[in-house]
């Protein structure tokens, strides 16, 4: 896994990117099934509930499970996905959490 920050001029940060590689066989339906799972990764940032962020995360486990047993990703990049994924998936409880909080307040 590689990750870079992009500063801005003021030197806060703008933007990160998270690389993972990922290598596996299946051609087109492999790099298709992929591509979902990366999809489902990143739309964890979408859910509104906790219960939503820990329904998707255990979606995004067995879809890479999946993925695995069909031989379209190797272990070692499904671990690191994996990794980035439960990170993910914690800052967004904490999200979700905290709307949640200032929704009731209100």
């Amino acid at each position: 896994m590689k990750s870079k920050t992009i500063l801005g001029a003021d030197g806060t940060t703008k933007m990160r990117e998270i690389t993972v590689g990922i290598h596996g066989k299946g051609g087109e339906a492999g790099i298709k099934a992929v591509q979902r799972l990366a999809g489902m990764v990143s739309s964890l940032k979408q859910c509104q509930t906790p219960q939503e962020v820990y329904d998707r995360y255990l979606q995004i486990t067995g879809y890479c499970k999946c993925c695995i047993d069909c031989d379209f990703m190797d272990e070692k990049g499904a671990d690191e996905l994996m990794c980035l994924a439960a990170y993910l998936a914690g800052n967004e409880q904490a999200r979700a959490e905290a709307q949640q909080k200032v929704g009731k307040k209100v």
